[in-house]
């Protein structure tokens, strides 16, 4: 992933995280990764693997499409 795509994948997992007011221990335990590595992630210095972003969708009873960048 590139910087940027990282960055819109990141913060779509976070507005989503605050509209279904869960925090980001809540969905590590969820997805079955460690705090440090969710944060990893949520910082943009690591990827979201394809299994992550399903796994988030799923614990957030959210569409994967919303995780991930529009086509331009």
């Amino acid at each position: 992933m590139t910087t940027d795509v990282r960055r819109v994948v990141a913060t779509a997992v976070e507005d989503e995280l605050l509209r279904a007011g869960r925090s980001a221990r809540w969905l590590s335990r969820q997805v079955g990764i460690t705090g440090a590595e969710l944060c990893e992630r949520l910082a943009g210095e690591a990827d979201f693997t394809v299994t992550d972003l399903a796994e988030i969708a799923q614990a957030l009873d959210i569409a994967v499409s919303r995780l991930t960048p529009r086509p331009q």
